[in-house]
């Protein structure tokens, strides 16, 4: 692992440590592969992390309230491409686990994790940024995802300036987490294109900013598009 992660040192001996390390390790394990999007952003790539991913996929598509939002697009409401909800982290072991794993090696205090289903191939999500949490120059957004393999992109934001898009597609499968950080955010888009199949995911996401920078301006993804007026 590069030396520029966040990291912590390992919990002080103890039941209590030892109890919360063995359930976390039940659950997820593993060591990321880490790709050096450019001079100051990066993506871990941990392959395998989840355990008994199928299980936890199923008691998350059955329990939790799904929903499918509305977005403002010029003159009318058009549904989500998904469907999506949130969760106080101990509403499955599996992800208290992953929450508590994804803390102690990065070292920073995550928001509560979201959670998007993409029932089938149709559902899918276009290369954006996560602009509403504005401070996008030092973040940390893992994401965890659940079923289905499919296509996850991320491209350059100069590709929209220099020419046709180049994009990288880690294609994360059943328990894989992909962690993107640095300036992650700031400089690159990332993407969950349509794909052929009528299979499903879930997708699982923290996120954290620190605050520092400049922050972004003007309307993020899900904020209303209007015409322009001559």
């Amino acid at each position: 692992m590069s030396a520029s992660a966040r990291t912590v040192a390992p919990m002080s001996a103890g039941n209590a440590g030892t109890r919360s390390a063995a359930t976390a390790a039940a659950w997820v394990s593993g060591e990321p592969e880490r790709l050096q999007l450019d001079a100051t952003s990066w993506v871990d790539v941990f392959r395998g992390w989840m355990h008994s991913a199928p299980g936890v996929f199923d008691d998350l598509a059955r329990d939790l309230p799904w929903r499918q939002g509305r977005t403002w697009r010029y003159d009318h409401y058009v549904p989500e491409n998904r469907l999506h909800t949130s969760a106080a982290p101990n509403v499955h072991p599996a992800l208290l686990a992953a929450h508590k794993a994804l803390r102690n090696r990065y070292g920073v205090e995550f928001e509560r994790p979201s959670l998007c289903f993409y029932q089938h191939g149709g559902h899918a999500m276009g290369a954006h940024r996560d602009r509403e949490m504005r401070w996008l120059e030092d973040t940390v957004i893992g994401i965890l995802s659940l079923g289905v393999r499919r296509p996850f992109l991320l491209i350059p934001r100069s590709s929209r300036r220099d020419g046709p898009r180049q994009g990288i597609d880690i294609a994360p499968g059943n328990g894989d987490l992909l962690v993107m950080g640095g300036r992650a955010q700031a400089d690159w888009l990332h993407a969950v294109p349509p794909a052929v199949t009528r299979e499903a995911r879930i997708s699982v996401q923290w996120r954290w900013t620190s605050r520092r920078g400049r922050p972004e301006k003007g309307p993020g993804y899900y904020a209303p598009r209007h015409y322009g007026r001559s």
